[in-house]
């Protein structure tokens, strides 16, 4: 998930303009992500098929995201709790 933070990041930064867009006028990336202890069972197939599932589970939730079944988790509300718990950090702080 850091390594999708990271390539979002860069993206962002590039502001590549995409006009013809109705979602956004600049270009975003989504995509799914999953991990697997391989076993006899795990296929190439299945760990894209699982892929592909967060990927779409990623779209669902908005545009610009990544989402994980693992880790029950997208960039977006990565970075939400990031910021909620600065946001308590600093009220909590004493002066």
């Amino acid at each position: 998930m850091t390594y999708a933070r990271g390539l979002q990041a860069v993206l962002r930064s590039a502001n590549l303009q995409h006009p013809a867009s109705p979602f956004s006028k600049q270009l975003t990336l989504s995509g799914g992500i999953t991990t697997c202890i391989p076993d006899e069972a795990a296929t190439s197939e299945s760990l894209i098929l699982r892929a592909d599932e967060a990927l779409y589970a990623a779209k669902a939730l908005g545009r610009n995201r990544f989402f994980s079944f693992e880790m029950q988790t997208d960039t977006a509300g990565q970075l939400a709790d990031d910021r909620a718990r600065r946001e308590k950090r600093a009220v909590d702080k004493p002066f």
